[in-house]
């Protein structure tokens, strides 16, 4: 399969489904694998210049999960976003990469992600916990990890999403964020979106609200029309102002405002390394849009 137009750095670098693959840099680009997780196998080669990938999918991967987790599904809302902005070849190359299939380890990611580096310690940890079982590491984040993987795995095994993100914020260490990233990266709902310090900064030159209170996610099951704070927080009002493009939106001000600290090391340095130029672009788009949005 060639896939064409889409930054698979960018794409990878915002999502939570990151450790699910290894890399390996090569002339112009990098090779991404999946190897871990429910489906395994599949091997694309991402050109850095034109935009280009190849990828071999296996015989056994549906359609459907094949399009999931590369992010082809939810491609057409970043086109469109981007057509409403009037230009093309930035927020158009961008798209959604998550995957139902892999929700455990993706709500494991979520988890293990608090108050760290995710692209240094957060990716090497999960790997690690896929690979053996335990991680060597010694922090807050890892000890509340190894207590609640159980916990984890149980909330994430319901069939419906909200009760999922639900029972995940029930847990110690997590919070609205970390349930709307869940919602987001393991369903793919992208009226949800976690209010990360890059987009909460940015959306608070708009709106002068508070964040989501947790008591109230859980008691309306994150269904903002039966809760008593409907548009009177932060997430609610986007989510009605915002629809679909919520989600979009985020991971969009994720990349512009964490590639400005990227650095240039390591998986950083494979993923998005010659992209670091585009963050105030990005910011830019994303700005001009929640503007439209939000001041009317």
């Amino acid at each position: 399969m060639r896939v064409k137009g889409i930054n698979y750095g960018l794409s990878l670098y915002s999502s939570y489904t990151l450790p699910l693959f290894d890399l390996e840099e090569v002339s112009g680009g990098f090779i991404f694998r999946k190897r871990q997780g429910a489906y395994r196998g599949l091997v694309c080669r991402f050109d850095k210049r034109s935009f280009e990938t190849e990828c071999k999918i296996p015989r056994y991967w549906s359609k459907e999960v094949a399009y999931k987790t590369l992010g082809l599904d939810k491609h057409f809302l970043y086109r469109k976003l981007a057509s409403e902005l009037d230009g093309k070849g930035l927020v158009d190359t961008i798209t959604l990469m998550y995957s139902p299939s892999d929700k455990t380890v993706v709500a494991y990611t979520i988890y293990l992600s608090q108050n760290t580096s995710y692209h240094t310690n957060t990716v090497k940890w999960v790997r690690q916990f896929l690979e053996t079982g335990v991680i060597e590491a010694r922090s807050y984040q890892v000890s509340w990890f190894m207590e609640n993987k159980n916990l984890i795995r149980e909330s994430t095994s319901l069939e419906d999403p909200l009760e999922e993100a639900a029972r995940l914020l029930t847990l110690r260490g997590v919070g609205v964020k970390s349930s709307q990233a869940y919602l987001l990266y393991a369903h793919g709902l992208t009226e949800y979106a976690p209010l990360d310090r890059h987009y909460k900064t940015l959306v608070s030159e708009y709106l002068d609200l508070p964040p989501p209170d947790k008591n109230f996610c859980l008691r309306a099951f994150f269904n903002c029309e039966k809760c008593p704070l409907s548009g009177k927080c932060m997430h609610s009002r986007l989510r009605s102002r915002l629809g679909y493009f919520n989600g979009v939106l985020q991971s969009i001000v994720y990349i512009a405002g964490s590639l400005k600290k990227a650095g240039g090391r390591g998986i950083v340095e494979v993923l998005v390394g010659g992209f670091e130029d585009l963050s105030d672009l990005l910011l830019d788009k994303a700005s001009l849009y929640l503007s439209r949005r939000l001041s009317t």
